[in-house]
C-alpha cells in the first residue's frame, strides 16, 4: 500500500488551481473582452454571465488553491468549462481538437477532486 495518497488531490487541485486563477486575472483586466464575446454568442444577459465568470474563476481558483469548500467550488468551474467547450470549441472541432481535451481533461480532474476530497495541505477537509 502507497503512503501519502493525499498528495495525488494536491498537486491536482494546485495545477487546476492555477488554470482558473490567471485566466479569471486577465478577464479581470479586460471584462470587456468576455461581455462582448458572449453577447456575440448570443448569450442572454453577457454583462452578468461574464462577471459571473471571472468571480467563478478566480475565486474557485484560490478556493482550490487553498482547499476551501472543494466539493462546492468544482461545480460553477465544470460547467464553465463545459459550456466553454460546447460553445466555443465543439463547433470548429477539427481546429481546435487539443482544446477539446484539455477542457475534458479539466472537466475530469475537477470531478476527480470532487470524489477524492482536496488531499494534503489543505484549508478544510471535504466531509
Amino acid at each position: 500500500m502507497k503512503e501519502n495518497t493525499d498528495f495525488g488531490p494536491f498537486f491536482v487541485r494546485i495545477g487546476l488551481g492555477l488554470l482558473f486563477i490567471f485566466p479569471g486575472i486577465m478577464k479581470l483586466m479586460n471584462p470587456g473582452m468576455i461581455i462582448g464575446m458572449l453577447g456575440g454568442m448570443g448569450f442572454p444577459l453577457p454583462m452578468v454571465l461574464g462577471w459571473l465568470v471571472i468571480i467563478a474563476e478566480v475565486l474557485g481558483g484560490i478556493a482550490l488553491l487553498a482547499g476551501y469548500k472543494v466539493n462546492y467550488v468544482v461545480w460553477p468551474l465544470v460547467v464553465i468549462l463545459v459550456v466553454a467547450t460546447v460553445a466555443v470549441y465543439l463547433p470548429d472541432l477539427a481546429k481546435n481538437a487539443t482544446q477539446v481535451l484539455f477542457h475534458l481533461l479539466g472537466i475530469l480532474s475537477l470531478i476527480s477532486l470532487y470524489y477524492s476530497g482536496p488531499g494534503a495541505f489543505a484549508a478544510e477537509k471535504s466531509k
